[in-house]
């Protein structure tokens, strides 16, 4: 039966935790350079509230969103985020090599509330109706001596892995920071890191062949495989967002 490190599953998620250092220097300069602008004396009420429209990146994706301030303490915000990742590789497992395919899909619509605590500070809370969906394929590519016999690679078969999160509307809680660009201020730049809890992973296996066992309900292994995976509940998410009022 096959089962894949879990490592190679993860391997992206540990990759986002680099990222924290990138987008630490990005925050700091525009940091500095957003207080000069806001201290050029444009009116708080005209910098705040107005409908935006914006574009994002983030662990959990890229897309767009649009949001509405009401005031300088208050905003709402709607949006969709996807991201498709695919890694190719091999693993071995009881002395078969096995070639895989991971297929890393990510993303979600967005319905958010950004709660202000000073100027530029802000705490991020809501809904994420998230796509999180990895699969992974993978088939034998080594044939299996097992004493005088050879069992040849196409007879041991072939396996599909499916993971789905426990909760499709995840809630989701962010710290972040804002700050407002040009002689207008009609342009705004955000930071966020948090996280959503997505709840323990359901996971399906198909298997064809010698494999095909498994995938047989009564061995257990779609449950064991979750046990595996069941202490990561929580996506980690670091956000920049761009946005322009239009009104």
């Amino acid at each position: 039966m096959v089962e894949p490190d879990a490592d190679h599953i993860l391997l992206i998620y540990h990759m986002k935790k680099f990222a924290t250092i990138f987008f630490s220097m990005i925050l700091s300069l525009l940091f500095i350079h957003t207080q000069a602008q806001i201290e050029s004396g444009t009116p708080l009420e005209r910098v705040y509230k107005g409908f935006y429209l914006g574009a994002h990146g983030s662990t959990n994706g890229f897309g767009l969103n649009a949001s509405y301030s009401f005031n300088k303490w208050l905003s709402v915000k709607t949006g969709y985020e996807t991201l498709s990742l695919k890694y190719n590789f091999n693993f071995d497992e009881l002395d078969i090599e096995y070639n895989a395919n991971l297929n890393y899909k990510t993303g979600g619509i967005l319905l958010l509330a950004d709660l202000s605590y000073t100027r530029n500070l802000y705490i991020s809370t809501g809904l994420v109706f998230n796509s999180f969906n990895p699969q992974m394929e993978g088939l034998a590519i080594s044939d299996y001596a097992y004493g005088d016999i050879t069992i040849p690679a196409e007879k041991i078969g072939s396996f599909e892995m499916d993971f789905e999160p426990g909760l499709k509307a995840s809630p989701y809680i962010a710290a972040g920071f804002r700050g407002f660009m040009g002689k207008a201020k009609r342009l705004v730049f955000n930071f966020e890191t948090g996280m959503y809890y997505m709840g323990a992973p359901d996971i399906k296996i198909t298997s064809e062949g010698l494999l095909a066992p498994t995938s047989d309900p009564l061995l257990g292994q779609e449950e064991l495989l979750e046990n595996q995976f069941s202490a990561y509940k929580i996506y980690p998410v670091i956000k920049i967002n761009l946005g322009y009022r239009i009104f």
